[in-house]
């Protein structure tokens, strides 16, 4: 009997011994190495500079407001470009009925356009008349397979906000097609 009381305290001393180093902390920490560069520019950086798709539109941002282009590609009912405006997430009417753009097309062609509020029933129920958060232009000029570079203002509070849509493909982002 004395030997297996020894035998079992000799091996709850080894099994002790083994916790304690298994749970004690390493003599030296592990060091985790970032690397980071930086990342000067020679001009002031500007969110709008980048374009992120969600889905099939191509989101602008300046970190406040949000602007979806998004395509209706129509051969029976013509082309258009729809810009849906947004603010954390959900519409954002903006202060008026109509924006200016500009596209510009790989090739160098220049388009002026009017997006006008798109009709009621394709903008939240809620929103009031007068301001508008969709906006909708005709775009028989815009070809499914082309890049374009789309350029509008919105008037935001007491200040205009440049938004800029580059590389935007027609085709890509079309919510409607036929």
């Amino acid at each position: 009997m004395k030997v297996r009381v020894a035998s079992l305290v000799g091996g709850l001393g080894v099994v002790g011994a083994l916790s304690l180093a298994a749970c004690a902390p390493p003599a030296t920490p592990p060091v985790v190495t970032t690397a980071a560069t930086a990342h000067a520019h020679p001009h002031s950086h500007d969110p709008s500079d980048h374009n992120h798709a969600r889905g099939k539109m191509l989101m602008a941002s300046n970190g406040t407001i949000d602007a979806l282009l998004t395509a209706h590609l129509s051969s029976k009912n013509g082309n258009e470009l729809d810009v849906f405006v947004e603010q954390k997430g959900a519409p954002h009417a903006l202060d008026v009925t109509t924006l200016e753009a500009v596209a510009r097309s790989a090739s160098g062609e220049v388009q002026t356009m009017e997006l006008s509020c798109a009709p009621r029933d394709e903008r939240p129920a809620a929103e009031p008349e007068g301001k508008c958060s969709h906006f909708v232009a005709t775009a028989g000029w815009m070809k499914p397979g082309e890049r374009l570079r789309v350029e509008a203002s919105l008037p935001f509070g007491d200040r205009r906000v440049a938004m800029v849509w580059r590389d935007f493909e027609p085709k890509k982002y079309a919510h409607h097609e036929d």
